[in-house]
């Protein structure tokens, strides 16, 4: 603190003039400048007198309301540092999504025989292998598959023959991987003609296998 040695003179009509009285002991000795209040005594510099004891010399002007918290041995209210916001930085969602391939079922296949003749002609065959695929593909699934014969010979016959149709293409779809249990095997003989039996032509169409997903 600069040390403020007012004229002897000046020092008693100022404090005359500010009618001082006792207050608070300053322990701070750094100058403390006044606030334009009026409520102390100022030097040419216009920090605030102290007294003998550090104490700040009050005018007649001094009320609580124009005090000096640092004269009178009040802290000063902390300032509560400003709230920064902090940033809230998205956090990208991953979305994964799962494609799902739906399989669609071949569509029913009817495959013909010569006749009298269990085995599938060779030029039809390649048609069960989209079944195969479609099986070992979808394990759940199911596929039926009936023989059909003319109507030349007996029913009895013709319904033993058509059972070795069907079994014909169950064997070809078991070679292709696909189990017996899930295979539906028939043989419906003669009572389901698609054709007229009177004609050859017809009879050749009756002659067949119908091969269809169930499930």
């Amino acid at each position: 603190m600069k040390t403020k040695l007012l004229p002897l003179v000046a020092l008693i009509a100022m404090t005359a003039a500010a009618s001082a009285q006792a207050h608070t002991h300053v322990e701070d000795s750094a100058d403390i400048q006044g606030n334009g209040m009026g409520a102390y005594v100022l030097d040419t510099d216009g920090d605030i007198v102290r007294d003998s004891w550090n104490r700040c010399v009050r005018t007649n002007y001094w009320t609580a309301d124009t005090a000096i918290n640092k004269c009178e041995g009040i802290a000063d209210p902390v300032v509560a540092a400003p709230v920064v916001a902090v940033p809230v930085v998205a956090v990208p969602v991953i979305v994964v999504v799962k494609e799902v391939v739906v399989i669609t079922p071949p569509a029913k296949f009817i495959g013909h025989f010569d006749f009298d003749q269990a085995d599938l002609k060779a030029a039809e065959e390649a048609a069960l292998t989209n079944f195969a695929n479609y099986l070992n593909e979808v394990a759940d699934s199911k596929v039926a598959i009936t023989g059909h014969t003319d109507s030349l010979g007996s029913e009895a016959y013709n319904k033993a023959l058509s059972e070795k149709r069907a079994q014909d293409v169950a064997d070809y779809l078991a070679g292709k991987g696909v189990s017996a249990d899930r295979m539906i095997v028939s043989g419906a003989g003669e009572t389901a003609p698609i054709a007229d039996n009177a004609t050859k032509a017809g009879r050749a169409e009756n002659r067949r296998v119908e091969v269809e997903i169930v499930k």
